[in-house]
């Protein structure tokens, strides 16, 4: 049901996919040769022939063995008791004595079991056997015909007469007969003179030997799960190749949100391809049932990875509808929350997507986690107090408003336009080209230059002539400076605020080695976004060009320094 809730969400064709990888425990679905009956429940249905019977008990022990949950380990042991056809209660013993003798003799049935051997599908029969052949029980220890059976008991050096048999209960189902519990506990302390059959390799057997995955798979298996991973590689970069043809054709006449739409999609497209091909592969490998567990949340995970990519990259397609809303106003603050929504959006994203995953797939404890944050808490904040202090300085900028995005600032030696304020840290594109990264903590404690806001330009010019000038030529220097900064092209280029800020020329100094003419004047920069500091070096040269011109004309002499 997962893989089919995967499919649908991704709209991969082909139905017959929606087939689970092959396990160890086979399927006990009524077949045509069934008895015509039908169980009562879910758990009777699994338990339709004594290959069913065996698997089932086997699973539910092992989970019971394995889960921590208490919850989940008594719903496991009631399901493996389940399996055992139990003589009914006397009387004289309460039902948890009861239950509890129940859950004994399914540990001691699971531990002889582990100590006969592997069980093997081949050697149960399933529901259409037992139709054909009309069976109403099965021994399945010991039995005269298997070799291995024979060697056990000229181990334990006697002849078992307790059996293992599995028998038809009703109509439809099949249960471990009562027969086996009365002979379990003689069956029992028998059969743990013997070491278990089944042990985790070591180290060294896993480099060097192989398992029943290599031994029982055919060798065409590997050849279609090569096949299979090649198409799905292919079929990946073709429809990758598609996708991002398609977006090229939709940027090219003007649908950009389209395009980037379809440019997301394509590398996840090709990764959700991949894994199709894998799991079609996998279908035809010999897998236990722990492998093929393993290997089917490996594909869940692919799966959803690739639905998480592809959300994760729509966010661009969100940040582009938003900034083509934002540049329709004329504050600048809303273009500085885009980038932090963005960041929002995706840091939301990959949390769900791992709780997601961790949970559902991978089937971990989320509040368990969740509880350990709590206590981890202390530690987490005492090392992310930088990060905190950041996350202020972010807060500061955005309601203090020191500067905006795209802001010409100097700080800490620095300057350059703002690029991008995020919650961490604000990105300054320097004159260099270089990119300053600056800590937004920084900016809660330092003082912040705000070029871009300032409404003019203040310019103190000091023109120096030499001592030999006489007074009426020191005059009309002054008078010169004065009529050039009252002159129509300077003052039009300048947008001089005659009334507020008219220029000052004033002989104010006597230098060392010159004489010192001071004028201010006032270039005006608010209101016209085109006008910057670059516009302002051009007024001043063509302030300096007129007066250069102006005292050659007159004959007055620029001093410089002399001894």
């Amino acid at each position: 049901m997962r893989l089919r809730a995967v499919w649908c969400v991704l709209c991969l064709p082909l139905p017959w996919a929606m087939v689970p990888l092959a396990r160890s425990q086979p399927a006990n679905d009524s077949l045509p040769h069934a008895p015509a009956p039908q169980p009562d429940s879910e758990l009777d249905r699994s338990l339709a022939s004594p290959l069913g019977t065996m698997f089932t008990f086997l699973k539910a022990v092992n989970r019971a063995l394995d889960e921590t949950r208490s919850h989940d380990r008594e719903q496991a042991w009631q399901i493996a008791t389940e399996c055992i056809d139990f003589p009914p209660r006397d009387r004289t013993i309460d039902s948890g004595t009861y239950e509890q003798q129940k859950r004994d003799a399914a540990e001691r049935l699971f531990e002889v079991l582990d100590r006969i051997g592997e069980v093997r599908q081949q050697e149960l029969p399933d529901a259409k056997e037992i139709a054909d052949r009309k069976l109403q029980q099965f021994t399945y220890f010991p039995r005269r015909n298997e070799l291995g059976h024979h060697e056990i008991q000229q181990k334990v050096g006697r002849s078992i007469s307790e059996r293992i048999a599995i028998v038809q209960v009703r109509a439809g189902v099949w249960k471990f007969s009562r027969r086996t519990v009365v002979g379990l506990g003689a069956l029992h302390e028998t059969m743990m003179q013997l070491p278990p059959a089944y042990q985790p390799p070591s180290t060294s057997q896993v480099l060097v030997g192989f398992g029943p995955t290599f031994q029982r798979t055919p060798y065409w298996g590997w050849l279609t799960l090569l096949g299979t991973i090649f198409l799905g590689l292919l079929s990946g970069k073709i429809a990758s190749a598609m996708f991002r043809t398609a977006s090229r054709r939709m940027k090219q006449r003007g649908w950009a949100v389209r395009g980037l739409a379809l440019d997301d999609a394509a590398s996840p497209v090709s990764l959700a391809l991949l894994t199709f091909g894998l799991m079609i592969g996998l279908r035809f490998l010999h897998l236990e049932e722990p492998l093929a567990d393993f290997s089917w949340k490996i594909l869940l995970f692919l799966y959803i990875l690739s639905l998480g990519w592809v959300l994760y990259n729509l966010v661009d397609v969100i940040e582009l509808t938003l900034l083509s809303l934002t540049a329709k106003t004329e504050t600048k603050l809303d273009d500085m929350v885009v980038p932090l929504i963005r960041k929002t959006l995706r840091i939301f994203l990959v949390v769900v997507l791992v709780l997601f995953v961790a949970q559902n797939v991978f089937g971990f404890n989320i509040t368990g986690w969740l509880a350990g944050l709590g206590i981890a808490g202390l530690a987490v904040s005492l090392a992310a107090q930088d990060s905190v202090k950041n996350l202020f300085g972010s807060f500061t900028i955005f309601f203090d408003k020191p500067f905006l995005a795209g802001d010409f600032i100097h700080f800490d030696g620095d300057t350059g336009s703002v690029e991008e304020i995020g919650f961490r840290s604000t990105r300054i594109r320097l004159l260099s080209g270089h990119v300053v990264t600056v800590p937004n903590m920084k900016f809660i404690d330092n003082k912040v230059e705000n070029i871009a806001a300032r409404p003019y330009i203040r310019r103190q010019m000091d023109v120096t002539i030499t001592y030999d000038t006489p007074p009426d030529k020191i005059e009309q220097a002054v008078g010169i400076l004065k009529g050039l900064l009252h002159d129509g092209d300077v003052v039009d280029q300048g947008q001089f605020d005659m009334e507020t800020f008219p220029p000052r020329v004033a002989f104010n100094e006597l230098n060392a080695d010159s004489l010192n003419i001071r004028a201010y004047y006032w270039y005006q920069m608010a209101g016209d976004p085109d006008r910057g500091f670059f516009t302002f070096l051009e007024h001043c040269q063509l302030v300096n060009m007129k007066l250069f011109r102006a005292f050659d004309q007159t004959g007055i002499e620029f001093a410089f320094p002399t001894q």
